[in-house]
C-alpha cells in the first residue's frame, strides 16, 4: 500500500474547533501541543482514515470489482485483435484493387 500524506497540522488548526481546544485547554497552533498531545492527535487522525478506508473499501466489492475489470480487459483486448485482423485483411483487398 502507497503511503498516506496526512497533513496533522492543517486538519488540527482548521478542522477541530476551536470550543473543542478550548474546553480541553489545548492550544491553537500543533505544534504548540506538547509532544504526547501530537502523538495523540496524530494516532487517532490516522486510526480515524483507516476506518474510513477500511469502511469505504469493502474488500469483497474490491475483488469482484477486480475480477470485473480483468474480464472487460479481456474482452476489449479480444475486440482489439478483431478490428487489427480486419484492418489486416481490408489493406490486402485494397492492394489487389489496383
Amino acid at each position: 500500500m502507497t503511503k498516506k500524506m496526512i497533513n496533522y497540522q492543517q486538519i488540527y488548526e482548521d478542522e477541530l474547533s476551536e470550543t473543542v481546544r478550548q474546553s480541553l485547554e489545548l492550544p491553537r497552533g500543533f505544534y504548540d501541543l506538547t509532544e504526547q498531545n501530537r502523538r495523540l492527535v496524530e494516532e487517532m487522525i490516522d486510526r480515524g482514515y483507516q476506518r474510513a478506508i477500511d469502511d469505504a473499501l469493502d474488500r469483497d466489492v474490491l475483488h469482484e470489482t477486480a475480477a470485473l475489470c480483468a474480464e472487460m480487459g479481456t474482452q476489449l483486448y479480444n475486440f482489439a485483435n478483431v478490428i487489427g485482423d480486419y484492418i489486416d485483411t481490408s489493406g490486402l483487398d485494397e492492394s489487389h484493387d489496383d
